[in-house]
């Protein structure tokens, strides 16, 4: 009876600590894994935006050019620059 209770125990013990031996791994690979991709997620992110906007800008400027003639004169001169709305 007293070696099922110190093998019970012994079990016990081990278990009881590799379970925490193992939370405290997988806590601290989790944390370091979860920094790393909300930093790159961000930076993608960040990184994306702005080609998105730089070109739309780029192609919003390409139009204008494109279609400045369209616009009326007035008195011979030049359209001041402002918004250009196309229909096409």
């Amino acid at each position: 009876m007293v070696k099922r209770i110190i093998w019970i125990a012994a079990g016990f013990g081990a278990g009881l600590s590799s379970s925490l031996w193992m939370k405290r791994v997988v806590k601290k690979r989790t944390a370091d894994y979860t920094a790393s991709v909300a930093t790159n997620f961000i930076e993608n992110s960040v990184k994306a935006t702005k080609s998105t906007i730089s070109g739309v800008a780029d192609e919003g400027k390409r139009i204008a050019t494109k279609y400045q003639d369209r616009v009326p004169n007035r008195v011979g001169k030049r359209a001041q620059s402002g918004v250009l709305i196309l229909n096409d």
